[in-house]
């Protein structure tokens, strides 16, 4: 029977081959209303980064599937930086509103498909991005969660007993 520690290192592996293959599809492919390209080729304006990111989520898949600690903390770290900039960029102003300094950054994403209501100066991330960040936060809490118990189960295997 697969310890505690083994379900979440494989949950956290799940989450994190889910927003490779999710992150790679969305970048890539012309997903018409979903990621706002209709033609292939698409125009892909974060070309590079988005191969490094591709390439980090496949370390970091690794590092989990092969218990690799550094890479797993590296891996908390990296996601964590991307949770804060989405929560930066889209959560926060959707919860608090935004001013017109803002209808710029918004007004590139309202012909994408919507999932969540806008309201007032209340304007939700598209579709494509909301998905995305449910799995970059369930990646980021599984991998936190997963360092962690890794980390206490080193600990405890490595305590020598009082004697």
């Amino acid at each position: 029977m697969p310890s505690r520690t083994e379900k979440n290192r494989f949950l956290t592996v799940v989450c994190l081959t889910v927003l490779l293959v999710y992150y790679e599809l969305y970048r890539w492919l012309p997903l018409g209303r979903w990621n706002g390209e209709f033609h292939w080729p698409i125009h892909n304006d974060q070309f590079y980064p988005d191969i490094v990111i591709g390439f980090l989520l496949l370390v970091m898949v690794v590092s989990f599937t092969r218990r690799l600690r550094a890479g797993m903390w590296i891996a908390v770290v990296l996601l964590s930086v991307w949770v804060a900039v989405h929560l930066h960029d889209w959560w926060i102003p959707y919860i608090r509103g935004t001013g017109p300094e803002r209808d710029g950054f918004y007004s590139f994403y309202r012909n994408r498909t919507q999932v969540l209501p806008s309201f007032g100066r209340h304007r939700p991330p598209d579709g494509g991005h909301a998905v995305l960040d449910l799995f970059v936060f369930a990646a980021f809490l599984s991998a936190l969660v997963s360092s962690v118990i890794a980390s206490r189960t080193v600990k405890s295997a490595t305590e020598v007993p009082a004697g």
